[in-house]
């Protein structure tokens, strides 16, 4: 299906794995809450770009705990994560490069992420791309994580694009589905994953490779 993206004004992106190589640090945050909650718990693949909340009660409901347990450990694996975030180089080397040849151009640009706003704001100062986002949301945005819609939905009412001018990259299947769930062009980005959806530009290597599909260059 050809896809004219001559018209598109706002490109969305996830955060973790997209701008952020952070799997590493929210892998061993996670490994260390089911051994802290006694549980086996699912490949990160499975449970990549979902909102914490939302993983730790599914992946705990065999042990019935209670709201305040739940709310425990999710501050527990979010404390972990932020302290291996803060250990590690996290920035992708196309990251920095591809947002700047962004600004050049007319598109804007948004964050649409699963990670809570203090993770967000902290991974993106570490990135030092903290400024020029149309829109910025997170998990404490929305009621309903991906693979729901909603954080892309939220994103194009805000910034009054509708989603046949709007570009999603993406890299997990949960962000994949949401990101076609909304109705916008979808990217895959860095994990080779497909999005059931029409409006599928194709799964890239990496940014650069993105942006070299919308006509725009990077250094």
């Amino acid at each position: 299906m050809s896809q004219d993206l001559t018209a598109l004004d706002l490109i969305v992106f996830d955060l973790d794995g997209v701008l952020a190589d952070t799997t590493t640090c929210h892998r061993r945050a996670y490994d260390d809450l089911w051994h802290l909650a006694g549980c086996a718990g699912p490949r990160y693949e499975v449970i990549a770009g979902r909102r914490t909340l939302d993983v730790v009660a599914d992946v705990t409901a065999t042990l019935f705990p209670s709201a305040a347990q739940v709310r425990d450990w999710v501050t527990f694996k979010q404390a972990r994560a932020r302290r291996y975030l803060a250990e590690v180089d996290i920035a992708y080397p196309d990251t920095r490069p591809c947002l700047a040849a962004l600004a050049a151009t007319s598109m804007r640009r948004a964050l649409a992420t699963g990670a809570s706003r203090e993770t967000a704001e902290i991974v993106l100062a570490r990135l030092g791309v903290r400024e020029g986002w149309a829109a910025l949301l997170t998990a404490d945005d929305v009621t309903d994580s991906k693979p729901s819609p909603q954080v892309y939905r939220a994103v194009m009412a805000m910034t009054a694009c509708p989603p046949e001018r709007t570009l999603v990259v993406e890299d997990s299947a949960a962000g994949l589905t949401a990101a076609a769930a909304s109705g916008a062009h979808v990217a895959s980005v860095r994990s080779g994953l497909p999005a059931a959806s029409p409006r599928f530009l194709g799964a890239f290597d990496d940014l650069r490779a993105v942006l070299a599909k919308l006509g725009v260059a990077a250094p």
